[in-house]
């Protein structure tokens, strides 16, 4: 179990962070990434462009000056909502950045380490000074990569299974203090925080943070693409029959071995090849993808 934020001079080893920090343990790398690398990665005029798009999942979220509080609103936005709010407590979060400008997705090459396969996507915040989301925990795992600016942190010690969250608000915000280590990153600085590690930044210099995360699905979530997958090739998707069927099944009565069989069936069809075939399909397809089936 984690007891604080250990601060690295480089990203770990592949063994060290599995069997050290991955699910387990929060962790910084000071100056992980070159400052040149983020010339070529979205600047804060070009994220305020896409969240002018339909299709682009943006939000704003502005913190009260005299704290405690926090909106959301969703995109898309009209460009003179930008001119309209003011030059400090707000932030702009645009999600998926990599699949809409192709040089963030360079960004991607530090997290080999990582299981890339298991990659949801690169959010990118703008945020001016006195900016936060609030103190909050994530169902993912993520990188807090900083960009241009300054951002102080709070970073969780320990995972927090049953959060609490302050009602009435536009966001998921805990409801109680945390206790965590403090830190302020610069250009270059990552943060890994694992799920369920409570985490609040809040902007000191105007500031882009690159926020890398990674996913995985509901077992929900994989029955239903697994389903379409079956749907489309016509595999392992026989109709049940009710083949043995007996006076016991009759009226609303289920029988056990009627049960049987079809768990048979969802057993047989994911046990197939066919399910290794489109799990790797389903890993190499982004999320939006997905979405946009």
């Amino acid at each position: 179990m984690s007891s604080g934020l250990t601060i690295l001079n480089k990203f770990p080893s592949s063994e060290d962070f599995y069997k050290t920090y991955w699910n387990k343990q929060p962790f910084v790398v000071r100056q992980a990434i070159e400052p040149a690398v983020f010339n070529e990665l979205i600047d804060g005029d070009y994220l305020a462009g896409l969240s002018l798009e339909e299709e682009i999942k943006s939000r704003i979220i502005k913190t009260m000056p005299s704290g405690g509080e926090w909106s959301c609103d969703f995109g898309p936005f009209e460009e003179d909502v930008f001119t309209e709010l003011g030059e400090e407590n707000w932030s702009l979060l645009v999600q998926n950045v990599e699949d809409y400008h192709t040089d963030t997705a360079k960004l991607l090459a530090f997290f080999d380490f990582a299981p890339r396969w298991l990659m949801d996507d690169i959010m990118v915040s703008y945020s001016t000074k006195g900016g936060s989301v609030g103190p909050h925990i994530d169902s993912y795992h993520v990188f807090l990569v900083q960009g241009m600016g300054i951002r102080r942190w709070k970073v969780g010690h320990h995972p927090i299974p049953d959060a609490e969250y302050i009602p009435a608000q536009d966001l998921k915000v805990l409801k109680h203090p945390f206790e965590g280590t403090d830190i302020e990153t610069q250009i270059g600085d990552v943060i890994y925080i694992p799920p369920q590690f409570a985490h609040e930044g809040i902007t000191t210099e105007e500031a882009l943070t690159f926020s890398v995360g990674f996913l995985g699905p509901k077992v929900s979530e994989l029955l239903i693409e697994y389903g379409h997958h079956l749907e489309q090739v016509d595999r392992h998707n026989a109709r049940y029959s009710g083949n043995g069927l007996t006076a016991q099944c009759a009226g609303f009565s289920i029988h056990k071995d009627a049960e049987n069989t079809l768990r048979h069936n969802l057993l047989t069809a994911i046990e197939s090849d066919e399910f290794s075939i489109w799990l790797t399909e389903y890993f190499s397809k982004s999320p939006s993808e997905y979405e946009d089936d």
